[in-house]
């Protein structure tokens, strides 16, 4: 099979969480401390629930991304290929399920 080139792309579009910056998060104590069910994706249960129940779980779950964002550390070779492509004029993006605060945090 052959490989995609990459020559002639002008964007590029990244995960923040895991591929730019080190994986931290422990999803199973997240769960555990928003009470909700192990396994289960949290924005997925969060929805689920009335609004009642998800308002203080989601000010909760903003303030453990918020801690979690600002411990962040770039993962190996993600500054020097993020300056190498801006370098080469090329536009970045960032995709993530976290807020745009927290995104900015990281």
């Amino acid at each position: 099979m052959k490989r995609p080139s990459l020559a002639g792309r002008r964007a590029w579009v990244f995960d923040l969480d895991g591929t730019l910056t080190v994986a931290v998060h422990d999803f199973d104590a997240i769960r555990a401390r928003l009470g909700l069910p192990p396994g289960r994706p949290i924005l997925e249960e969060l929805a689920r629930l009335p609004a009642a129940e998800a308002k203080p779980r989601r000010a909760e779950l903003e303030r453990i991304e918020a801690e979690l964002a600002r411990s962040a550390r770039p993962a190996p070779g993600a500054a020097a290929l993020c300056a190498e492509l801006r370098r080469r004029g090329l536009r970045l993006g960032i995709l993530t399920r976290n807020s745009a605060a927290n995104a900015a945090l990281t």
